[in-house]
């Protein structure tokens, strides 16, 4: 009988061991966010379970990240950045974006998919500690042309797969 109780113990133990491990994983390192919306189709899908890190992390153009949007109630939103610190932002004539007077190749949109200037003032230099941030679905997306540029103190991380329901990384 003691034995029994000394195995379930040590069982016991090794599960609280496994679980305080996991949380600390998530908690430092790795944080999993939904995608709400269509505004990155049709790279993401409303419902994709994403799993987002912020260790040593600096922000470069192209990748995904997740932020907090702290004009639209806090909510966490996901969009690509296309401009970082000392980048100039446009948008030309035939809605195609360019950084630095040059067109941003875009293999991620969608044909049929333009960039609209919205209310945003282009050109637009983006400062130090600041990221410039679109949706893939620029048709439907609230992004840096509505919030603005976007600080990265808000940032929670850069994409680095989606685990749900298409595991796998994401360009």
């Amino acid at each position: 009988m003691k034995k029994l109780t000394g195995e379930i113990m040590e069982f016991a133990d090794s599960i609280v061991i496994a679980l305080v491990a996991v949380m600390v994983v998530f908690t430092l390192f790795f944080r999993i966010y939904v995608v709400t919306g269509d505004s990155m189709q049709s790279t993401l899908d409303s419902g994709d379970r994403l799993l987002v890190s912020q260790l040593f992390y600096t922000p470069k153009q192209g990748d995904i990240v997740c932020f907090v949007a702290k004009n639209r109630n806090e909510k966490v939103l996901v969009k690509r950045v296309v401009a970082t610190a000392g980048q100039t932002v446009d948008i030309t004539d035939d809605f195609r974006v360019m950084i630095d007077g040059e067109i941003l190749e875009e293999a991620y949109l969608d044909d049929g998919i333009y960039t609209s200037p919205k209310n945003f003032k282009f050109p637009y230099t983006v400062q130090e500690d600041e990221v410039f941030c679109l949706g893939d679905n620029r048709v439907n997306s609230a992004d840096s042309r509505d919030l603005g540029p976007i600080e990265t103190k808000y940032l929670l991380g850069r994409l680095v797969l989606r685990l749900f329901p298409r595991p796998g990384t994401v360009n």
